[in-house]
């Protein structure tokens, strides 16, 4: 099976082991990955193509206008055209919502593309009140009729599919997966020596918004002052300077270690210096917490995780795992004391999530799961008659 991939998520390395693990499932895999030159990503900053050493998984940069706007997105390539020929896909995916111009693209690259490849799309289905305009909400009913199939990367997106009437097969799975090493990685101790970590390292990774509720994180640890922790912030965003000055008060002088310009690779190494990581999401009219991989890297790199029933958060951690309300700072003081004060509780739960991600979130299940939904869809559309 050949599939060619129209989304930015794989200008990065990491996030093209999804695909190097599907390659690996047969040496009839291959995989084509449509990205722009760049992207900007409000968390790490500007994305570079990073490209992959797999003989079967080729990275196409094509010229693209709107970068950094999922939806605007568009690739401006006469390149793109001939490329999709030559590799003569059996699958044609965008990982954008079914209203982009990049999904709008994507299908008519896949009309285009020689035989019959299968069309389908990735969705997160973002919550929004805000009434689409009409041109978008015909772009979608395009995508809707094309494809035979729909990847969605969580219940909401699954539920919100059916609601806007999209008819076909709908496979809810992850967008892409993580490494998980036989064991957790060594920097540990050299990573917690250079931050000046002690006691209890609680962490939070994500943007500094408050929608993501870090400082509901910091309010809930104001409570435990009396016990040995640090909290170990890794992300950037507008609450930065809130976060410090909270920090700054007397009783928790010293308590705060922020790292705001870690990219990828870095914030790996710093999720195996914690001893919990806590996402404390609430929603919004506009958004909700669509997965929350950093749960998942957590649990990979042997921590125990805490999160939020935001969202996708409490699938993702299920059993493995505690989750608290929403906003709920007491609930979330009391959770945080007894891990704190229980090194058994973190032990069990650190096993816990390390099986879980075993289970279900690798690249390698992740893989095995797509190739599963897109072998089903093109049998599907090989029973089809010709138009």
């Amino acid at each position: 099976m050949r599939v060619l991939v129209l989304g930015h998520t794989y200008l990065r390395r990491f996030n093209q082991r999804k695909w190097e693990a599907f390659a690996d499932l047969s040496p009839h895999h291959a995989a084509l990955l449509v990205v722009p030159p760049s992207w900007f990503d409000p968390h790490f900053g500007p994305v570079i193509p990073e490209h992959s050493a797999h003989a079967r998984v080729n990275l196409q940069v094509a010229r693209a206008v709107f970068r950094g706007h999922g939806t605007l997105t568009f690739h401006i390539d006469p390149r793109l055209a001939l490329a999709v020929r030559r590799f003569r896909p059996d699958v044609v995916l965008v990982e954008q919502e079914p209203h982009s111009l990049l999904a709008l693209q994507a299908r008519s690259l896949a009309r285009l593309a020689p035989g019959r490849p299968l069309f389908t799309f990735f969705t997160w289905g973002s919550p929004s009140n805000r009434r689409r305009p009409k041109l978008l909400r015909v772009l979608e009913r395009g995508t809707f009729r094309a494809a035979r199939l729909a990847l969605a990367g969580n219940r909401a997106a699954s539920d919100r599919l059916c609601a806007a009437g999209f008819s076909g097969p709908i496979h809810r799975i992850p967008q892409v997966g993580v490494d998980l090493p036989d064991r957790p990685d060594g920097t540990r101790t050299q990573v917690q020596r250079e931050l000046g970590l002690s006691g209890i390292s609680v962490g939070f990774a994500g943007r500094l918004i408050p929608e993501k509720g870090v400082l509901d994180l910091a309010a809930a640890l104001t409570g435990l002052g009396h016990l040995d922790w640090t909290l170990l912030a890794i992300g950037r965003g507008p609450l930065s300077g809130a976060l410090r000055r909270r920090f700054s008060e007397a009783t928790l002088a010293g308590r705060l270690r922020l790292v705001e310009d870690a990219d990828h690779h870095r914030v790996g190494a710093l999720l195996t210096a914690l001893d919990v990581l806590v996402l404390p999401s609430y929603a919004t009219a506009d958004w909700a917490e669509q997965f929350g991989h950093v749960l998942i890297e957590a649990m990979a790199a042997g921590c125990p995780v805490v999160g939020t029933a935001s969202g996708e958060i409490p699938h993702v951690i299920d059993d493995a795992g505690i989750v608290v309300p929403e906003r709920d700072i007491d609930g979330l003081r009391c959770v945080l004391r007894r891990l704190i004060e229980d090194g058994g509780l973190r032990a069990r739960l650190a096993a816990q999530g390390r099986a879980r991600v075993q289970r279900h979130f690798t690249h390698a299940r992740v893989a095995r799961r797509l190739a599963s939904c897109l072998e089903k869809g093109r049998a599907t559309t090989d029973d089809l008659p010709d138009a």
